[in-house]
């Protein structure tokens, strides 16, 4: 065989195996599903569950029928988009209209696509759950007998020991708020009971827990009692009319803040894994602004001496008699505060003549409720700059006073411990334990020395015992 008939038999073999290649590769890109109808439909299930965050239902009903429409127009429905646009739907339904009939529809019309669908963390709730496995075991899905998924994706009764229950956070006013709870076996609960009050209300209501599915008990919270800016709620187990299993408490209850359309914020079952997770709103029902006012007393120890007398300080302990705290803070959180005070303390005792009589100071502090309503035991931190002034004997000269101060700053950090007691929506009592510090860090004079506003501030550290009011707004 010639060279050029070589050629010639190569080149029909190369385009033999160029056209057999191109009619499979043909063939798949036929199978393919229209990957410009799938991304529209997706990026409008996600526009509707933004929307659901937000508390806009309806808005998040209709962008997702939107999104069904395109799933027929495009032939997707056996496509995963398809499975999902279904569970969101059931899940607006459920969470937010509570219709569970139609969230039924919705998750049955969705299993039947896609038989391992599951839903998000960020989502799911106990009795949300509850439902998709009821759905599953009608359409014949495996399900495990303990109540969660073989996919793992359901929560298990087998696994709770005590009490467990997802918090609800926010919600709408005027409408029912389905609570559930899941209770262990272990627990032996005789009832399982909700109470719910007005936030910072004085007293509880009561409803029965009727067991819905597995370990799964449920209720609702009235509509007429969706009012006002925020409810209290919490959930108890009872055996022998003891409490025996609980989330939240009478004193610590979980939050729900009541918040109209569109005020920003996650939604009743969570915040949205499709968008920045863990925000809290600051809008909406929630109190943001808060002013407070308190009064306290104080001691600690001292170094250096005198401010007029020039007496060394000797003793361990000298006292803070008086101050005034004012203060005004925002919530960041319903949990976490920040806010600037201004202490003013009182030299009450001194009678040296001279002597200085009051301690401005300025300071920034931040607070961190170890509840999730924002009440009880919380923690502080706090720093700022001003003198804090102690009073201390002195021996007596020439028959004049016997009690002067000292000045310790300018610099003033800090940190301790409260308890805020709630009294109406508005109004708490707080009383809290602070530890001061107050330092010269290199600083020795303040003011024009020699003369009568000079301050060569030393070091002290004490505590502080302030007991006041605060005003949310």
């Amino acid at each position: 065989m010639t060279l050029s008939r070589l050629h010639v038999f190569a080149s029909l073999l190369f385009a033999a195996g160029a056209y057999l290649a191109a009619e499979p590769c043909a063939a798949a890109q036929e199978a393919i599903p229209d990957q410009p109808g799938r991304r529209e439909a997706e990026a409008k299930a996600n526009r509707a569950m933004e929307s659901f965050d937000l508390l806009e239902f309806e808005a998040a009903k209709h962008q997702l029928g939107e999104a069904l429409a395109l799933v027929k127009r495009h032939r997707l429905e056996r496509d995963p988009i398809a499975a999902r646009v279904y569970l969101d739907l059931g899940i607006v339904e459920f969470a937010g209209f509570k219709n569970r009939g139609a969230a039924h529809q919705a998750f049955t019309a969705a299993v039947t696509i896609d038989p391992r669908i599951e839903i998000g963390v960020a989502y799911r709730t106990d009795a949300m759950a509850e439902l998709l496995i009821a759905v599953k075991r009608a359409r014949g899905i495996p399900v495990s007998e303990g109540g969660s998924d073989e996919m793992g994706g359901a929560p298990a009764c087998a696994a709770v020991a005590g009490m467990a229950h997802t918090a609800v956070e926010l919600a709408r006013p005027g409408q029912g708020q389905p609570i559930a709870a899941r209770v262990g076996e272990a627990v032996r609960a005789e009832r399982v009971n909700l109470y719910y009050r007005p936030s910072g209300g004085a007293r509880y209501m009561r409803v029965t827990m009727p067991r819905v599915a597995g370990c799964v008990y449920e209720a609702a919270i009235p509509a007429e009692a969706m009012q006002g800016s925020a409810i209290d709620y919490f959930v108890a187990a009872i055996r022998a009319g003891k409490i025996v299993a609980k989330s939240g408490a009478a004193d610590a209850p979980h939050v729900i803040e009541l918040a109209e359309r569109g005020s920003g914020g996650a939604s009743s079952v969570g915040a949205s894994s499709r968008g920045p997770a863990g925000a809290e709103a600051a809008g909406g029902g929630r109190k943001t602004i808060f002013a407070a006012f308190a009064l306290g007393t104080g001691g600690g120890w001292v170094t250096g001496s005198t401010e007029v007398v020039g007496s060394d300080v000797e003793c361990c302990f000298a006292r803070a008699p008086f101050h005034l705290l004012p203060e005004v803070g925002y919530y960041i959180t319903r949990r976490l505060s920040v806010s600037a005070a201004f202490r003013m303390g009182f030299a009450i005792g001194a009678d040296v003549p001279g002597h200085a009589s009051v301690a401005p100071a300025g300071l920034v502090r931040l607070r961190y409720a170890l509840s999730q309503g924002g009440n009880g035991l919380m923690l502080s931190a706090l720093a700022g700059g001003g003198m804090i002034r102690h009073v201390v004997d002195v021996e007596r000269t020439m028959g004049d006073g016997d009690t002067d101060t000292t000045a310790s700053g300018p610099f003033i950090l800090g940190g301790g411990v409260g308890y805020i007691h709630p009294v109406s929506p508005m109004l708490r009592l707080v009383a809290e334990l602070n530890v001061v510090t107050a330092f010269p860090a290199g600083i020795d004079e303040i003011g024009s020395c020699p003369g009568s506003g000079c301050v060569r501030p030393d070091f002290s550290v004490g505590a502080d015992l302030n007991l006041g009011v605060l005003v949310a707004f």
